[in-house]
């Protein structure tokens, strides 16, 4: 669809914010965006959801709000709208948070800089407690349950029925099953409880800007589209492996700006944690058609196989 200035006016008015005088569509995203500038100098993002699996149903926003009180800058949510009466489209209203992602930023030379701050970033998220482990819905937590123990069970199950499903071959199926279950008590129980977990933050979620002596300061953390309430060191993992596979020097200085890792055995947790995003990541791949079939040549596969066969 073609968003205009008109479809934006009673919109706006609504929440007390003058017309829109220019839109400027973004890139980048997985659904259609625009920067609305408005009369008075402030400028907010416009976002469209094509179809019902792109609609978080307000996830994102109760994400958001879990962080009002955390001096992070990320995508506040002004409007939320399923409707489809007020524009065509399902779409969201938000803030918008200047600067550039750090991967267009990668060739930086204070890149590691915005790395450390990544880590320090994601600390602050995980000092949000909850009071179980579980997705997010528009209100609040879906199916929680108390441990991570139980939460980490079910996402194993799902991993591994998925790979299998997606042409995993079923003697490296059953090899990674008998590793994760050799590790689970001495990894999953160690937890210290469900925290705001991102679940996605990767060089592209995370902005940044250019200050006057040179340097890089984060500007936003934006897509909480995966956000769930899980254990601070699984949403690490995730966070490294995300990022290692845009940026391979990114890990140590994400490391020191985290600080000290809450676990008895913190690279094994992270070992541990990073063959299930692996494992995840390889079906979501297949799923999507990013890997056309199961044999097609694929880092995330070499990395599982690696994987297995170091422990082997």
């Amino acid at each position: 669809m073609e968003v205009t200035q008109a479809h934006l006016r009673p919109i706006l008015r609504e929440i007390g914010r003058p017309d829109a005088v220019g839109l400027c569509s973004l890139s980048g995203g997985s659904s259609p965006a625009w920067r609305v500038d408005l009369a008075d100098g402030e400028q907010l993002v416009l976002k469209c959801y094509v179809d019902e699996q792109r609609w978080r149903n307000g996830k994102e926003a109760f994400a958001s709000r879990l962080l009002a009180g955390l001096p992070i800058p990320i995508t506040r949510y002004l409007v939320m709208d399923g409707s489809r009466q007020r524009l065509p489209l399902r779409f969201s209203l938000a803030n918008y948070l200047p600067g550039a992602t750090l991967h267009s930023l990668l060739g930086h030379p204070d890149i590691k800089s915005a790395f450390r701050q990544t880590g320090a970033l994601l600390r602050q998220l995980h000092s949000v407690r909850l009071p179980a482990y579980g997705s997010f819905g528009s209100k609040g937590l879906v199916r929680p349950v108390m441990t991570n123990a139980e939460f980490v069970r079910g996402i194993i199950g799902d991993a591994l029925e998925r790979f299998e499903h997606y042409g995993g071959e079923a003697s490296l199926t059953q090899r990674l099953r008998t590793i994760i279950e050799a590790r689970f008590d001495a990894v999953v129980p160690h937890s210290c409880g469900a925290v705001f977990a991102h679940d996605d933050i990767h060089p592209n979620n995370v902005l940044a800007i250019e200050t006057s002596d040179g340097h890089l300061r984060l500007s936003g953390l934006i897509d909480f589209g995966n956000a769930q309430a899980a254990d601070a060191v699984w949403d690490l993992a995730k966070a490294l492996f995300c990022s290692i596979h845009e940026a391979p020097d990114s890990r140590q200085p994400m490391l020191e700006g985290y600080g000290p890792i809450d676990h008895p055995d913190p690279e094994g947790a992270l070992w541990t944690y990073t063959l299930l995003h692996r494992l995840i990541m390889w079906s979501w791949l297949r799923n999507v058609g990013t890997i056309p079939e199961a044999h097609a040549p694929s880092a995330l596969m070499d990395d599982l196989k690696s994987m297995a066969e170091t422990t082997g």
